[in-house]
C-alpha cells in the first residue's frame, strides 16, 4: 500500500517534499501549502498517519525508503527539496543517510542527534502521553495550539487514528537516533533549526549536525517552540523558500 500524498500546487515547478510529525498527518503544512502555491508541494502522510494508517510503522530507515520512492516516481526530474519538523525531521535524516541522490536541498526542524538523556523513562513518558489521546483531551490541547476548526477536527482526527504501537515504536526508534558517521559523506545542503524554547537535545543538533554534514547551517528561531511552523507560519516559511532558492535567510533567525 503506498502513502499517501497530497499534491497540491504547480507540476512544473520544483518539487517540495513535506514530513509531519508525529500524530499529525499532512494537514499540518496547510500554511506552507497555501503559501508555496508556486512550487510543486507533496505532502506525505507517514505510516501509521492520517491517511496512510493502513500502512505499518517500521522504522525510519523503511520510512526513508517509501519516501524517497515518492520522490522518484511524483518529483520534478525524480528528485525533490524536503522538510521535516520532529519526526519528519528524523525521516529527513534518514533519506539523506539513504537516499541522497533524490535530495535537492534538506530543511529539518525539531530534531535530536544523540539519544535523549532520559529515554529509560520513555516507557512511562508514551503510556502517559496515550493516556492524554482521548477525545476531550485532544480538543483541548488543539485548542490551545490556536488551530482554526478545520485544523482542530484534523489534529484530533489524526491522534485518535494512530495505532498505540506505531506511536511507541516511532518515539523509541527517535529518543535512541544517533546522527550516524555516513552523513560526513553526503553533500546536500542541509539547513538544521529549532525553535529557541525547544529542549536541550533539539538545540544541540543546530550544533552537532551542521558539524557532521560537509554543507550544513544552523539556525535558532527565537522565541518560538516546537511547531513553530504553525506558531509562526510567515518565518518558517521565508526560511523554506529562502533554503530552497539559495537566497539569504531571514534576518530573524540567529546562529546557535
Amino acid at each position: 500500500m503506498p502513502l499517501h500524498v497530497a499534491e497540491s500546487g504547480q507540476p512544473a515547478a520544483p518539487s517540495l517534499v513535506l514530513l509531519h510529525g508525529v500524530g499529525a498527518s499532512s494537514w499540518m503544512w496547510w500554511h506552507q501549502v497555501a503559501a508555496l502555491g508556486d512550487l510543486h508541494c507533496l505532502a506525505v502522510d507517514l505510516p501509521g498517519h492520517g491517511r496512510s494508517a493502513g500502512v505499518a510503522w517500521d522504522s525510519l530507515a523503511a520510512t526513508a525508503d517509501l519516501v524517497a520512492e515518492v520522490i522518484r516516481e511524483r518529483g520534478a526530474g525524480g528528485r525533490a527539496h524536503v522538510v521535516g519538523l520532529s519526526l519528519g525531521g528524523h525521516v529527513a535524516l534518514a533519506l539523506l543517510e539513504r537516499h541522497a541522490a533524490v535530495l535537492e536541498t534538506v530543511v529539518v526542524s525539531g530534531v535530536t542527534a544523540a539519544p535523549w538523556p532520559g529515554r529509560a523513562l520513555l516507557p512511562l513518558y508514551v503510556r502517559l502521553a496515550a493516556a492524554g489521546r482521548g477525545p476531550g483531551p485532544l480538543a483541548a490541547r488543539a485548542r490551545a495550539l490556536g488551530l482554526p476548526p478545520a485544523q482542530q477536527a484534523a489534529y484530533v482526527e489524526n491522534a485518535l487514528a494512530m495505532a498505540d504501537d506505531a506511536y511507541r515504536r516511532a518515539y523509541r526508534e527517535v529518543s535512541a537516533y544517533r546522527a550516524p558517521a555516513a552523513l560526513a559523506a553526503v553533500p546536500v545542503p542541509t539547513l538544521v533549526l529549532a525553535g529557541g524554547r525547544e529542549s536541550r537535545g533539539i538545540t544541540a543538533a543546530v550544533r552537532t549536525l551542521p558539524a557532521l554534514l560537509p554543507r550544513a547551517e544552523g539556525r535558532v528561531a527565537p522565541g518560538l517552540g516546537h511547531g513553530w511552523n504553525v506558531e509562526d507560519p510567515e518565518l518558517f516559511t521565508a526560511t523554506v523558500r529562502a533554503w530552497v532558492r539559495g537566497t539569504p535567510l531571514p534576518a530573524r533567525l540567529r546562529r546557535p
